[in-house]
Order: structure tokens, then sequence, then C-alpha cells
């Protein structure tokens, strides 16, 4: 009793320690791009918690370069041109316009209604909408075959427009395990993904089975025992698969890639137990009274 009450106060003050903890998650927000050295784009990055923001190179294929060295010195760019087109940003909204004054300008890329108060309300903590969550800077390049647009989009991360003309969403450069964007919230108005995850546990419960039954048609013997440990482990490496597919992404590290590699493993076991298993040793004998 003295033993089991020590654990329960330790647990109690662990508990209590936890929660009197600050739990305020920090934010980031992409507030400016300019020109960078070298051919790239040079994105800062701000943080409520301090020395966690920092400068970041993009080149023109919008791929993440790493930490920048160079500074800012001239203030952010609320428009830009390349060949015969212009974009700008417009203040306080998620949007960007094309054209000119002479020809007017219309939208080339935006984010409102339903869509802009859905991720407002993803993004903790995001603050005055106006300053936090809108374009703020732009950057437009010439490139081979056209033009590239950057744009600074707040919490909501770096905006890069492709020599394609499409637009992507690409989010906030970070870093830690390697350097990698860590991508915005799917918006209200887009599908969601197709998840795979049932799919996966039936095929490998079905692999798993399918072994099973092949061990004890090659070795001629078909126990309950062994109908029994097949039946299980395609079960059990079935669920388990689906729990994989739900392990969540870490850094640069994308979930399919931790998905794949406990897959991996589950049927690799589940093999060994299915070849070891089924249709070893020999039928107990019967019992005499």
């Amino acid at each position: 009793m003295r033993w089991g009450r020590l654990a329960a106060t330790l647990l109690l003050v662990g508990v209590l320690a936890a929660c009197g903890r600050s739990t305020v998650p920090a934010t980031y927000l992409v507030t400016e791009v300019d020109e960078g050295g070298s051919g790239a784009v040079t994105v800062r990055v701000d943080s409520s918690v301090p020395d966690r923001g920092g400068l970041w190179d993009i080149d023109q294929d919008g791929r993440l370069l790493g930490p920048s060295e160079r500074h800012f010195l001239m203030p952010a760019r609320t428009s830009g041109c390349a060949e015969q087109v212009c974009y700008r940003v417009v203040p306080g909204l998620l949007r960007v316009e094309s054209g000119g004054d002479d020809i007017g300008w219309t939208t080339a890329w935006e984010i409102a209604g339903a869509d802009y108060q859905q991720l407002a309300a993803d993004y903790a903590l995001v603050g005055e909408r106006a300053g936090h969550l809108s374009s703020t800077s732009i950057v437009v390049r010439e490139v081979t075959g056209g033009h590239v647009v950057f744009v600074a989009n707040g919490r909501d991360g770096l905006l890069y427009r492709s020599v394609k003309g499409i637009w992507h969403r690409l989010g906030l450069p970070r870093g830690g395990e390697g350097w990698y964007f860590e991508e915005p919230p799917r918006l209200a108005s887009e599908p969601p993904p197709a998840d795979p995850s049932w799919i996966v546990a039936l095929l490998v419960a079905a692999m798993l089975g399918v072994a099973g039954v092949l061990m004890m048609a090659v070795r001629r013997m078909w126990r309950g025992y062994d109908i029994r440990l097949t039946a299980g482990t395609a079960a059990g490496g079935g669920l388990l698969s689906y729990g994989a597919c739900q392990v969540p992404g870490a850094g640069m590290f994308p979930a399919a890639m931790y998905a794949v590699m406990l897959i991996s493993m589950i049927v690799v076991v589940g093999l060994l137990v299915v070849l070891l298993g089924v249709g070893r040793g020999r039928a107990a004998a019967p019992v005499n009274n």
C-alpha cells in the first residue's frame, strides 16, 4: 500500500507539473521576400519566440536551399514586373493581382470566403488577420521560359508561381531535421486526400493469410492451431499496418516514409511467424484414460 500511495503521489505531482507548464505554441509567419544573391530569393520568417525566426534562400524552382546569410536592406516590395506582366499584393488580403494601371488589375490568385475563414480557424493564435494572414511582399523574376513569382503570405507561408503558371502554397521554411517546407492546412474547398489505410491493411492481411494457407498446403497439415495462427497473424498484421498508415511525418521526413518502413517490418515479422509456426511439429496425440 505504501509503495502504491507513493507511486500515485509521484504521478499526481508529474501531472500537476505538466499542467503548470506553458502550452502556448510558437507561431511562425513569412513576412517578406526579396531578391537574394546567386539567383536565389531570400525569405524572412518571423516567430513569436525570440531567435526562432530567420532568413532562408529559395531557388527559382521553389526549392529550399537553406539558411541565408544576407540581410534585408531595402523596404519590402508590394509589386513587381517581368516580361510584359506585372503583379501586386493586396494589403490585408490573401490575394495577388496581375495586370497594370493602364489595363487594369485582375485576380491572379487568392484565398477568400469560406476558405479564408476556415484557414484562419486552422491556425492557432492567428492574431490580427489583416497583418498575420495576408499577402505582404512579392518578388517577380524572369527565368528561362517565362517568369516565376514569390509571395510572403504571413502565417500561410510562402506562395510560389511556377514558370508554367501554376500557383503552389509551399508553406513555412523550417530547419532541424534537414531543411523542408511545413505544409499549410488544406483549404475547405479542396477535396480530402485519399486514405489508403484500409486498402493497405487488407492487402497485408491477405498476403499473410495466403502465405499461411500455402505453408499448410506444402506441409500437408491443416490443424486447428495452424488455422488460428494464420488467421491471427493476418488480422494482426492488417491492423498494425492500418496503424502504421496513421503515423504522422516528422520534419523533412514524410509520413509515407515511416509507413513504408513500419509496414515492411510488419510483413517480414508476419511472414516469419507463418514460416516458423504453421505446419511445424506434430499433431498432439490423443490422451488415453
